[in-house]
Order: structure tokens, then C-alpha cells, then sequence
């Protein structure tokens, strides 16, 4: 009996321990305070400068990977089905918060397809993959580095998703991992949409965790212990009876 209590107690412990075991997640290094209430749409040119973007400076833990892209977006006068718009992450022209945009050295960039309503005035969300990041998602952010991450050249006519109202220097975004935000911009320059209002821009950006190692499910662990530990039973039993 103290064998087959110890057993079934080897048995729960095994269960419990797989049960704790971590699996993938989903991490977000930066994300909006609050949801869009409003978009802007893109300044006119295909300059990189002719964007939206967000200044920020990684945390001491890196390097850090980006993995997915969320935008907030609108169709504006667009009626077409399909858009394409230029993602990149740059250099910075400075470390002044509130002060610094994209700077001249291109670190990674990706053009990114994807399909939008054809409704006008619509509201949408483009989530973008590692797989339509193809150059941004092989590129590491240093350790204590400042970036930038801007999007321009819209193939039509669309908005950026925004939250206005805020004040300068007013917090606007959930930051993580040591991230911090320097700056919010359009066309290269520090945005403010009207007097005294320094809106967010409905950018998202994060990695995702690797999944460990395939494990066998606990219930599986717990069958092959029981089964185990019957044999060795067995063979006790007939070991005491033959003695």
C-alpha cells in the first residue's frame, strides 16, 4: 500500500509540474492608452518623411524581434479593395523626447499588401505577420537604442487611426519591457492635429514568444506512470508470494 500511495502521488506530482509549463505568448511592445476616436489622412509624396510614425527607445533586456504590426486604419475616400503601404523602422535624428523623428539610415523596410473594406469613412484593422515583414521581422532592436517606425506611401487614399484631445507631454501608450516613447509625428514633424491637442497614432508592434519544446500532455504522463507503476506492483506481489 505505501508503494501504490507513493505512486499515485509521483503521478500527481507529474501532472502538476507539465501543467505549469509555459506555452507561446503574445508580447506587445508598445500599444495606444486608449482606442482611436479619429484619423488623419497621410500627407501628400512617397518620401519616407511623408508619414506617420512613433519614436521610441528599446529597454535594457534586448535584443528584441518584431514579430506582428497592428494598425488602426480608415478608408477614407478609398473604395478599392486592396491597398499596399511602406513599413520601415529607421534611425532617429536625436534622443529629445517629444523632439526627435525618423532620421536618413533606413535599418528595415517592407512594402506590406493586405485588403481593406470599400465602404468609405470605415474603420478598419491591418494586422501584419513576420511572413509580410519578411526584412523588419529578421532585424534586432539593440538594447538601449532609439528607432523609429514610420509608414508612408499609401498605394489610395486612406486615414490613420488616432486618439486626439491629449495634451503635450501627456502619457498616450502602454509600453513594456523597458520601451519608452519619445515622440509622435506626420510628415516627419511632431504631431498635433489642433491647438493643444498631441494625438496617439493606433500603432501597435510586439513579438511572440517561442513555444518549448513538444511535451506529452499530462494525462498521457499519468497513464504510462500507472501503467508502470503496475508492472513493478506485479512484480512485488510475486516476488512476497514465491518468498
Amino acid at each position: 500500500m505505501r508503494f501504490l500511495s507513493g505512486l499515485l502521488f509521483s503521478v500527481l506530482m507529474i501532472s502538476t509540474w507539465y501543467e505549469g509549463v509555459a506555452t507561446g505568448a503574445t508580447i506587445t511592445y508598445i500599444t495606444p492608452l486608449e482606442a482611436q476616436d479619429s484619423n488623419a489622412n497621410w500627407p501628400g509624396g512617397t518620401n519616407y518623411s511623408n508619414n506617420f510614425g512613433i519614436a521610441f527607445t528599446t529597454g535594457s533586456s534586448g535584443p528584441f524581434d518584431i514579430d506582428w504590426i497592428n494598425l488602426g486604419l480608415n478608408t477614407s475616400t478609398s473604395t478599392a479593395g486592396s491597398a499596399s503601404l511602406t513599413v520601415a523602422l529607421r534611425n532617429t535624428t536625436n534622443l529629445v523626447p517629444a523632439g526627435t523623428v525618423a532620421g536618413t539610415t533606413a535599418w528595415a523596410t517592407d512594402a506590406v499588401n493586405f485588403n481593406k473594406p470599400t465602404t468609405t469613412s470605415t474603420a478598419f484593422t491591418v494586422n501584419l505577420t513576420s511572413a509580410m515583414l519578411t526584412n523588419i521581422s529578421e532585424f534586432s532592436l539593440q538594447a538601449n537604442t532609439s528607432y523609429a517606425l514610420i509608414f508612408y506611401a499609401p498605394t489610395v487614399s486612406i486615414g490613420m487611426g488616432r486618439r486626439t484631445g491629449y495634451g503635450d507631454g501627456v502619457t498616450k501608450y502602454t509600453v513594456t519591457n523597458g520601451f519608452t516613447m519619445l515622440n509622435t509625428f506626420r510628415n516627419n514633424s511632431k504631431y498635433s492635429n489642433a491647438s493643444g491637442s498631441f494625438p496617439s497614432l493606433a500603432i501597435s508592434f510586439g513579438a511572440t514568444a517561442a513555444d518549448p519544446s513538444p511535451v506529452p500532455e499530462p494525462s498521457t504522463l499519468a497513464i504510462g506512470a500507472l501503467f508502470v507503476g503496475g508492472g513493478l506492483l506485479r512484480r512485488f506481489r510475486s516476488r512476497f508470494l514465491r518468498g
